[in-house]
């Protein structure tokens, strides 16, 4: 037998079993592929089976804030049926670095205290966030982890988009942008391909049950819009200036030391690229 078909087989060995095909989700199964693995994507709505689903990453999430039952449903409802009614190998909840929203602290950390502010509508997903990690976290299986994602950018084109996609959606076919919130408000960016690149090596080798994987480096509002501009030529506007919403830095210190993990590729200089793929997409 060659060597490359040695590793086929060897790769071959290990299947993944996928729940949630928005932009996290199709491009783990893209990225996986192109590694050989056998990979299972369930129909949407089935999450129990007889068989062994081997590893299972779950990638579901809603950010439909104007229905609770839905929000409720996409965030920890799916993670209960899942993890309780099917056998598996591992299991890797991806969560999100927003739950650190109203940490004290500069630093987000893994081992921070969550705040959650019960009198503010906003904190329900960090509250349903959260209820899920602990869910995962609980349960005395090392093979299950939970992995506290940045805000991932790349060919997002999807129409249940976030912030940055619905951006450059408008400013492309609009050719105007209004920003809703402080212009000086800022977050964590991170490449989906150089999140996903670490994201393997915790699900197989990680020492740890939890996770941050972010760029380490918050962007403000207006440096984004400001880039849009530069290669649309759009017109951007701002409203509500009261409304500051300032992520915490995400402390990255356990990825860099166990996986010197060096995140290279900066958000404003790849909103060109993203600009032009969003495109050609459209032709």
């Amino acid at each position: 037998m060659t060597l490359p078909n040695q590793l086929n087989k060897l790769l071959m060995k290990d299947s993944y079993t996928i729940f949630g095909q928005g932009f996290v989700g199709k491009n783990i199964v893209k990225f996986l592929k192109k590694k050989n693995y056998k990979v299972y994507v369930p129909k949407k709505g089935k999450f129990v089976f007889k068989k062994n689903l081997n590893n299972i990453i779950n990638c579901i999430g809603s950010t439909n804030w104007s229905d609770s039952k839905a929000l409720h449903e996409g965030n920890l409802g799916v993670v209960e049926k899942i993890i309780f009614n099917n056998k598996f190998k591992s299991f890797t909840l991806l969560s999100s670095t927003r739950v650190y929203l109203g940490n004290s602290k500069k630093r987000a950390r893994e081992s921070d205290l969550i705040n959650i502010d019960t009198k503010d509508k906003n904190y329900f997903y960090n509250l349903l966030k959260v209820s899920a990690e602990n869910i995962c976290l609980s349960l005395p299986n090392k093979k299950i982890k939970v992995v506290r994602l940045s805000n991932l950018f790349g060919d997002n084109f999807t129409k249940q988009s976030t912030l940055l996609p619905s951006l450059i959606r408008k400013a492309v076919k609009e050719k105007k942008i209004n920003i809703f919130v402080n212009r000086k408000s800022s977050k964590d960016y991170l490449d989906v391909n150089e999140a996903l690149s670490v994201l393997f090596k915790i699900i197989n080798k990680g020492k740890y049950r939890l996770y941050n994987i972010a760029y380490g480096k918050n962007i403000e509002l207006y440096k984004i819009a400001k880039e849009i501009k530069k290669v649309t030529n759009c017109r951007v506007s701002y409203t509500n200036q009261n409304k500051l919403v300032r992520e915490p830095i995400i402390n990255i210190n356990r990825v860099k030391k166990e996986f010197n993990f060096k995140p290279k590729k900066n958000l404003i200089n790849s909103i060109e690229e993203i600009i032009i793929n969003y495109k050609k997409n459209q032709n």
